[in-house]
Formats: structure tokens, C-alpha cells, sequence
């Protein structure tokens, strides 16, 4: 009981000798909207294998994407993830300060969509269910992937409803994002693509190159036209990577009912890490995934389709890409890793010295302000003095 009240005290003598200099609030989102200044990884985790959840390390992801939330005909927005595991992920997501999206549309869920938004009553209508969906799961906000069997006649109705959504967003702090490539952002103008905090670049199925579909050309031409001929500026564009790979047919077409998994490639033969073909099966493998992080860099960061696909251990492609971005947004002094260095990070610093918490190998890093390999009250003061 003693330890508990000295470690009250400590926090709140930190609180008030602080909080005149720094912003502060107990309000469980603030971390995770400050973490907009990192590159993002952003992982979609589909719901047809959302028991992924229960292994992975959410530590590696900024984002994720639930795939797919889809409405039925009243609009009733709904997912094949159970409700106790849908909070569950969102609890981990959040204790882990990685935001959670709700991912609308995908290949095969856009049927309901072009009656919805039909007019600016339905669109109202419409994305009331939409924030109540949201609330219900506390979520942190909404990625837009409309495609596949969509007719031609939602595209009529798409601007007004990315703008009634970005309003929506805006009063009620959630983020907007899109899932967007090259062969479907033809039906976007440049209003919308003003709409969304960042864009997801699915830089994959490539079907007119016979070589590759997720080439590291490729990615660098999809990233050239947004940036180039849309407009859009690079810190909005977040790289899509596969992970899993396609197979060609005779005549070079890319086969289409040909998907296999990364996971499955490696628990096959192991040596295929690093390489991007498997028996006629093309791939990302370790050193592409490499290479297209160095892309990110000067870009938004990293998308993945889909992280269930990944492989474990030494082999996980989303380990590498964590390892490669992580690195460029370490700051020494943001020990909690939000991006920014808070009031936050002096609290968590209090408790780690007071044993309630255990530091990873980067939070020790960035705690260790004096670089002499110990954290202690000399670090806590250090900490203190660069928030005055």
C-alpha cells in the first residue's frame, strides 16, 4: 500500500510540475491520434481469419483494418467477427496505441452501397448507422475499399458522401482513410481524395505485367501517378504490399484463381524468404519487402493484404517491415512511441521505476536519456526538463 501512495504522489507531482508547460488529458484515443506523425504500417485483417488476432504482435502495427464491415439493404453495418472477439482485438489494438478502422466494401461486399447514398437523406441516414457501428466497437475510425461488383451509377453519388463522411469524421475525431489503386481511382476526383487522411495504394495485382504483379517498379509507378498526376502529397500515400503471390497461365495472363498465402510458401520450403517466385507462384519476399520499405521512407509507410497470411517467427514479413519503419520513427524521450514526447511519457517512466511495467528493447532505448545504459531518477529529470 505504501508503494502505491509514493507512486500516486510521484505521478502527481509530475502532473502539476508539467502541466502548465504540456498539454494533458486522460482521454484513452489522445495516444493514438498523436501516433499520426509516425509512418504507418497498416494491417487489414479480413474477418474470414480474424482468430489471427489471438497470436500476433499488435506492437508491429500503427493501424488496423477490420475486413470486411458491410451493410445489408436497411444499412445495418455488421461483420463476421463475434462481438466478444471484436472487442477484444480493439482492446489489445489499444492498449498497444494502434488505431482500429472498420474497412468498408472489399471485392465482394459492395452490392448495397449505390441504394444507400443514393441521396443526400439516405447518405445522412446512412452514416448514422455507420458512426453508431463505430461507437459501439470504439472504433477510431472508417477506410473506405469500394470495388469489385460496384455499378457505375454509385460513382454518381461517391464525392457527396466522402464529404458528408469527412464531417462526420471531423465532429466525431475519427479518422478517414482509403483503399484505392490505379485502376480504380479514375472514378475519384480530386475532392475526394481530399476527404481522406491517408490513402492505402493497393499496389498488387498487376495483371498486364507477365513477370509480376507487385513489382518494386510497379510500386514506384502506382506512388509516381498519385503523387505526379493526382496530386496527392507523399506523406498521404501508405504502399501496399501482398502478402501472398499469384501464379501465371501459359499465355503469360495473370490466373486468378491461383492464391497462395506467404505463409504457406515458407512452411513449404523455408529458403524462399528472401526470394519472390515459388514454383510458378510469384511473391514479395523478404528482400523486396525490404526494398519497398526504403520506398516508404519517403512516403506515408506501409499497407499490408493481409497480415493472417503472414508467416511466424524469424520469417514474418511484418516483422521486418516494423523493424525497417519503426527505426526511422524512433525518438529518443517518446518511450510510450505516439510520435510525440508528453507528460505520457514521464508517467510511464514513473512506472517502470517503480516496477509496474516492463520496458521493450526500443522503450528502453528512448528512455535511457543520458545514454549511460541505466534508467533511473537522472533520466526521469532529463525527461522532465526537455517538456519545460
Amino acid at each position: 500500500m505504501k508503494k502505491k501512495i509514493k507512486f500516486f504522489i510521484a505521478v502527481i507531482c509530475i502532473i502539476l510540475t508539467l502541466n502548465c508547460f504540456t498539454p494533458f488529458s486522460f482521454d484513452a484515443n489522445t495516444d493514438i491520434k498523436q501516433s499520426e506523425s509516425k509512418k504507418k504500417i497498416v494491417g487489414y485483417l479480413p474477418d474470414w481469419s480474424y482468430s489471427f488476432y489471438t497470436t500476433m504482435n499488435f506492437n508491429e502495427l500503427t493501424h488496423l483494418n477490420i475486413a470486411f464491415c458491410n451493410p445489408d439493404t436497411t444499412g445495418q453495418l455488421s461483420c463476421y467477427i463475434p462481438d466478444k472477439d471484436f472487442n477484444d482485438i480493439v482492446q489489445k489494438a489499444h492498449t498497444n496505441n494502434v488505431s482500429v478502422l472498420a474497412s468498408l466494401g472489399g471485392a465482394g461486399g459492395s452490392q448495397n452501397y449505390t441504394e444507400l447514398i443514393s441521396s443526400t437523406e439516405k447518405i445522412n441516414e446512412f452514416n448514422k448507422k455507420i458512426l453508431d457501428f463505430c461507437k459501439k466497437y470504439n472504433l477510431d475510425g472508417i477506410d473506405l475499399d469500394i470495388e469489385g461488383e460496384i455499378n457505375s451509377e454509385f460513382w454518381n453519388y461517391y464525392e457527396e458522401w466522402c464529404i458528408s463522411l469527412r464531417k462526420l469524421c471531423d465532429e466525431n475525431d475519427l479518422l478517414l482513410t482509403n483503399a484505392t489503386a490505379y485502376w480504380v481511382s479514375m472514378h475519384s476526383s480530386e475532392k475526394v481524395f481530399e476527404c481522406f487522411d491517408f490513402l492505402n495504394i493497393m499496389a498488387y495485382d498487376n495483371d498486364v505485367d507477365p513477370a509480376s504483379h507487385s513489382s518494386y517498379d510497379y510500386a514506384l509507378y502506382c506512388l509516381d501517378y498519385f503523387n505526379n498526376q493526382r496530386g496527392i502529397p507523399k506523406e498521404k500515400l501508405v504502399l501496399g504490399v501482398p502478402f501472398y503471390g499469384r501464379g501465371y497461365n501459359e499465355d503469360g495472363t495473370l490466373n486468378w484463381s491461383s492464391y497462395i498465402p506467404f505463409s504457406k510458401i515458407i512452411a513449404q520450403d523455408s529458403s524462399y524468404y528472401q526470394k519472390d517466385v515459388f514454383n510458378g507462384i510469384v511473391y514479395n519476399g523478404a528482400a523486396t519487402i525490404s526494398a519497398k520499405c526504403d520506398i516508404a521512407q519517403n512516403y506515408g509507410g506501409i499497407m499490408i493484404w493481409e497480415i493472417s497470411q503472414d508467416a511466424k517467427g524469424e520469417y514474418s514479413l511484418l516483422t521486418l517491415i516494423s523493424n525497417k519503419l519503426r527505426e526511422s520513427n524512433n525518438i529518443i524521450g517518446d518511450i510510450d512511441g505516439d510520435g510525440i514526447i508528453t507528460v505520457g511519457d514521464c508517467i510511464y517512466m514513473i512506472k517502470y521505476l517503480h516496477g509496474a511495467v516492463a520496458f521493450t528493447d526500443i522503450e528502453y532505448k528512448n528512455g535511457d536519456l543520458n545514454s549511460d545504459g541505466i534508467i533511473n531518477i537522472a533520466d526521469l529529470c532529463m525527461l522532465k526538463n526537455s517538456l519545460i
